[in-house]
């Protein structure tokens, strides 16, 4: 009884500042196919269980490379503004970079 009331527990998340609820926040390595070797895996950002539908458009970023060090810089600040942007319309709210940074670490935003 004891047990069943930890475990309870501890799967109420963490409240934020507002007294609302934190999310879940994952990132995981997950495969792509059948057999991760051939088909390969991904890094993927989970909230509440559910992938966050974003992705890197790597022909981009490669490009912004080969075109030197201030075309990269600038890609990678738009991936972090389209990353910021998937991850608040996933919540309903505006998050910060400070506040995915604190949640890759703690595991709930």
């Amino acid at each position: 009884m004891e047990q069943d009331r930890a475990k309870i527990i501890s799967e109420i998340p963490p409240l934020d500042a507002k007294g609302n609820f934190k999310r879940k926040f994952e990132v995981k390595m997950r495969p792509l196919g059948p057999n991760p070797q051939q088909d390969g895996v991904e890094k993927a950002v989970f909230i509440d269980g559910k992938k966050l539908d974003f992705k890197i458009d790597v022909l981009r970023f490669l490009e912004a490379k080969q075109k030197g060090i201030n075309f990269l810089i600038e890609e990678q600040r738009k991936i972090e503004r389209e990353f910021i942007k998937s991850v608040s319309e996933a919540l309903g709210r505006k998050v910060t970079t400070e506040e995915i940074k604190r949640a890759t670490l703690e595991g709930w935003i």
